[in-house]
């Protein structure tokens, strides 16, 4: 009786791991990519994110601008690392004030390893990096080859993230 109970259980065990396999090991956001520049993705995700009323009225005068490929040190300031390459972006953030929050996209160089550049950037993402304030949450997803870094509030992450995400289905 109790090898019969060993062999169900293992049985049972089998099925599980075949059904819960999933998809092989590709990237869990490996979908068509996005079209369009950075700053077009980034002006479609602020279009559709739920965002607090105050922060849609302040991002008037947020920078947005794009990061330059060839400035390690500019890269390693906005995404904490001049180890990822990419071939356009768009950063988003305050220009002066003591508010925690950057978004940035990348798209990265055909053939890369968008799993192993998110895992870079979120290695070295700072959410003190403003030195007074501390972002809440940070995001590190992609569409395609298409990364979003945001640094911020639970909601406003939240709600980046979502929007950004709903741009692949």
């Amino acid at each position: 009786m109790k090898k019969l109970l060993a062999i169900l259980l293992v049985g049972a065990m089998v099925v599980g791991m075949v059904a819960c396999g999933g998809n092989g090991g590709e990237e869990s956001n490996a979908v068509a990519n996005l079209e369009g520049t950075c700053i077009e993705i980034l002006d479609q995700i602020y279009a559709n994110a739920e965002l607090d009323a105050d922060f849609v009225e302040a991002l008037q005068y947020y920078d947005k601008t794009t990061i330059p490929t060839d400035d390690a040190e500019m890269k390693a300031w906005m995404i904490g690392t001049s180890d990822v390459n990419f071939t356009d972006s768009a950063y988003s953030a305050p220009m002066m004030s003591s508010v925690a929050y950057q978004c940035i996209l990348l798209r990265l160089e055909e053939g890369a390893d968008v799993e192993a550049a998110k895992q870079t950037i979120l290695d070295n993402a700072d959410p003190v990096k403003w030195v007074c304030v501390e972002a809440e949450k940070v995001v590190v997803t992609n569409v395609g080859d298409v990364v979003l870094f945001v640094m911020a509030d639970e909601a406003t992450a939240t709600a980046i993230e979502t929007a950004f995400l709903a741009l692949g289905e």
